[in-house]
């Protein structure tokens, strides 16, 4: 385990998950317990960005500024804008009303993958996993999953992860085209029954940096699956993390025990966002 140490960055949030930056170096993440998707500027001041009365969780930037945001207690997806104005973007996929999304993550042509786990669990398998093009067009990538959540996508944009909180695992697929995957494997399973593994992002090497709830720690996976090292989150319950900071080699996480926000420096630089390199 690494001697690095979380130091608090903000307390008093409310359940907090889905932090991600704008191009400006605002953090913003979201808080499930209020509604409100906070922002914190460069110079440390916080305030709430939008709240759009639901329980926001996962979130991440498009390439033109706006701001996507999995609301399950909406059972939609939205969309905030640099405003602070938010309209609804997502709420069907074939017809079939969306149950409760969950995360997001961008591909470099501005489509995303988002999960939606609304109602899943060991004895329901439900879950899916979507794909969404800017147009708002929706399709299933993947079904009959127990607990679909965090997602993200390797720098070459090949690969797609998706985490499957009950069985304490991310698999990967191979993106064949945009809203096409084939070839799905396990790509690493917690050995820990009490780890519900959640949020995650990728460093610049390819490793997965995943957020392992129940556990209190961070734990970074090679990209052929072995774990190679693990961070103390700040509490037992970190939700999701992403990378960040002047040379972008600080990870921000988020932590539902402690309901606060963490900074690491892990000396490992971030891989840089689709929306980054457009």
């Amino acid at each position: 385990m690494s001697n690095a140490k979380p130091q608090l960055l903000a307390s008093g949030q409310a359940f907090p998950e889905g932090p991600c930056f704008d191009k400006a170096g605002n953090l913003y993440w979201v808080n499930g317990g209020s509604g409100d998707i906070s922002r914190l500027t460069p110079d440390g001041e916080l305030s709430c960005f939008v709240n759009a009365g639901g329980r926001p969780n996962g979130a991440a930037f498009a390439a033109n500024g706006d701001l996507y945001v999995c609301e399950p207690g909406l059972d939609q997806v939205i969309v905030a804008h640099p405003d602070a104005s938010w309209e609804v973007f997502a709420t069907e996929c074939d017809g079939e009303p969306l149950r409760s999304p969950n995360d997001l993550v961008f591909d470099q042509f501005d489509n995303f993958y988002f999960t939606d786990p609304g109602g899943s669990g060991p004895d329901n398998p439900i879950g899916t996993v979507h794909f969404a093009t800017p147009e708002g067009q929706v399709s299933k990538v993947d079904g009959g999953m127990q607990f679909p959540n965090g997602i993200a996508i390797d720098a070459d944009g090949k690969t797609l992860t998706v985490v499957e909180t009950h069985l304490g695992c991310v698999w990967a697929y191979d993106i064949i085209e945009p809203g096409v995957v084939a070839n799905k494997r396990m790509l690493w399973q917690h050995e820990d029954e009490a780890c519900m593994p959640d949020g995650m992002a990728y460093d610049s090497e390819g490793n997965l940096w995943v957020a392992a709830f129940g556990t209190g720690m961070i734990i970074v996976v090679s990209p052929d699956g072995q774990m190679l090292d693990s961070y103390e989150a700040g509490g037992l319950r970190p939700t999701n993390c992403c990378f960040g900071g002047p040379e972008f080699s600080t990870l921000y996480i988020t932590e539902a025990e402690t309901n606060a926000v963490y900074t690491l420096e892990v000396g490992v630089t971030g891989e840089k966002l689709f929306p980054d390199l457009v």
